[in-house]
């Protein structure tokens, strides 16, 4: 059985809506990791040596990566919400779960970015960096870091939810599959964090930089689809 019953107005609105911030979704995504590959490749980040040394090597370009990232978030819960307007009765409870999560996710990560594109910028360009450490980005001890892994650990418990819903048809089940890898990866991520693991959150990282963009361009193809 198709998750989508038969359509209705309000239906036809939410998978309109919903195809759009899926292309939408998977456009910032690509953003987001093509442009913190690209910065990671031109400008290394050192190993943390302390606050002075990273505003003497601090670079605006290493934040850019954020602004696709902070966007992502809203329409990340637009996405969500369609999916749950356009679902049978019957498994409303695991989309509804999914975009409850989803908005926990979208309330973490752009104020984590904002606070990065504001509060620390501003304050390494002026020279004030009393008490910065714990929010700088290359500290993997910081606030910043703990808020980016458990922000993303509620979009993967979203994925896990949402992929409850697709149940039948090739195209359904390639997405439910990498949801719930990507949301595998995300909470792989969040359980060793706390172990001071950096490289294994980071190798969850590219596995997620590749399975998330694919599930919300095949979500488009859905919603495209049941537009007909």
């Amino acid at each position: 059985m198709n998750a989508i019953p038969e359509t209705t107005t309000p239906q036809k609105t939410a998978i309109t809506l919903g195809f759009w911030s899926a292309i939408l979704a998977s456009m910032f995504a690509i953003l987001f990791v093509s442009i913190a590959i690209a910065t990671s490749l031109l400008f290394p980040m050192k190993a943390w040596n302390g606050i002075q040394t990273y505003v003497e090597n601090f670079n605006l370009l290493d934040m850019a990566s954020f602004i696709p990232a902070f966007f992502l978030a809203p329409t990340m819960v637009i996405l969500m919400a369609c999916i749950n307007a356009i679902v049978p009765v019957s498994k409303k409870i695991f989309s509804q779960i999914g975009l409850a999560f989803t908005i926990v996710y979208a309330t973490i990560i752009p104020t984590n970015y904002y606070l990065q594109l504001f509060v620390v910028r501003l304050n390494l360009q002026s020279g004030t960096l009393e008490g910065l450490s714990i929010l700088a980005q290359p500290n993997l001890h910081s606030i910043f870091f703990a808020l980016e892994t458990l922000g993303y650990g509620f979009l993967s418990l979203a994925t896990l939810f949402v992929s409850l819903v697709f149940t039948s048809g090739k195209l359904e089940i390639w997405m439910r599959s990498l949801f719930i890898v990507s949301g595998a990866v995300g909470i792989f991520g969040v359980l060793v964090a706390p172990f001071d693991q950096p490289y294994l959150i980071f190798a969850g990282l590219g596995i997620w930089s590749l399975a998330f963009p694919i599930s919300t361009i095949l979500l488009s193809i859905f919603f495209r689809r049941s537009l007909k």
